[in-house]
């Protein structure tokens, strides 16, 4: 994840075999459980926090499931939002990399038994997955073997682990916010999806391309290079600004109005979740989520209607909202 060509593409193979298509769409149904059961204790508490009630919940419950975590998911959470927070927000990196020490003592808990069941193996492979350790992405990435045939590090499996956690749980729980909110701010918006579920997908498109969760991201130039008649020295510190990039006029239409109708050949041409080889990862899973859960919303709580301000989350390159009362 801190490399860019072929060193890259190696360790993304690590990841991307534990989120196939199949595997992804196999979490179809524990998603739905899970959103089922966050749409049952929304009906009973009543009025409240879409961000605590659903949208910081539902990610959590389905990473975990992915990655085959146990035990207490609310310090795990308490991680995530730590990390966020600090990685993005404090110029002084001490705290950031206590957590990330505190992460990682995490990792190593769970990965212990794992690691356990496969010492009792001579080679351990993929053909274990499922029978000495849980077929889950933990265990794929204890598996995997690079190209040279060697297991990957501790640090590139801590690595590896911390950057989904990025990329599948908080970047998710804004596009759940995001969606929610703009569908809510204009009422004729929800009126519309729940009336016509056809638009539940490019509602979602235009959630991620008028309020992109990753508002961009840093690079370092490892040498001196030319774009579009700019010369970046090298070592100079880059940000890719997704964000502006989804509200490129040449490329979009009205491009700062939030529209059921964009042309599906404009909304192909977001790039929220990044573009080319590091492209995220878990782009299908978190699409997936926003289809279930919105569904299930627009079922369930068809007068659904924001119920006071609302308030964005800390980090500042990152877009989403931390508190969205909502009422119905």
């Amino acid at each position: 994840f801190n490399n860019d060509g072929p060193e890259h593409l190696k360790f993304r193979r690590a990841v991307l075999a534990g989120l196939t298509p199949k595997n992804i769409e196999a979490l179809a149904p524990e998603i739905k459980a899970l959103v089922d059961e966050l749409v049952t204790d929304m009906h009973a508490h009543g009025p409240g926090d879409f961000f605590e009630m659903f949208a910081a919940p539902l990610p959590i419950g389905v990473f975990a499931e992915l990655l085959g975590l146990s035990g207490d998911l609310h310090r795990f959470k308490q991680l995530s939002d730590a990390l966020m927070a600090e990685g993005m927000n404090n110029s002084d990196p001490s705290e950031f990399l206590r957590i990330v020490d505190e992460l990682n003592e995490y990792w190593k808990e769970q990965l212990a038994p794992r690691r356990a069941a496969l010492a009792t193996v001579d080679e351990p492979g993929p053909e274990h997955l499922g029978t000495v350790v849980p077929d889950d992405l933990m265990s794929v990435l204890l598996v995997f073997r690079t190209d040279e045939g060697r297991p990957l590090t501790e640090f590139e499996i801590n690595n590896s682990l911390m950057n989904l956690l990025l990329a599948g749980n908080e970047t998710t729980t804004s596009l759940l916010t995001n969606l929610v909110w703009r569908l809510l701010e204009d009422p004729s918006r929800w009126a519309a999806v729940r009336d016509d579920r056809s638009l539940v997908g490019p509602a979602i498109e235009e959630s991620l391309r008028f309020d992109s969760p990753v508002l961009g991201m840093f690079r370092t130039s490892l040498r001196e290079v030319t774009l579009s008649g700019t010369t970046i020295p090298q070592k100079t510190k880059i940000q890719a600004n997704y964000a502006a990039a989804n509200r490129d006029p040449v490329v979009f239409t009205d491009p700062d109005e939030f529209r059921l109708d964009r042309p599906k050949e404009e909304l192909r041409r977001h790039i929220a979740f990044g573009k080319g080889p590091h492209v995220c990862p878990g782009a299908q899973l978190s699409r997936l989520e926003a289809d279930i859960a919105l569904n299930a919303l627009l079922d369930n709580f068809p007068t659904l209607r924001i119920d006071g301000p609302g308030e964005r989350i800390l980090p500042f390159n990152f877009w989403g909202r931390q508190r969205l009362p909502v009422a119905w």
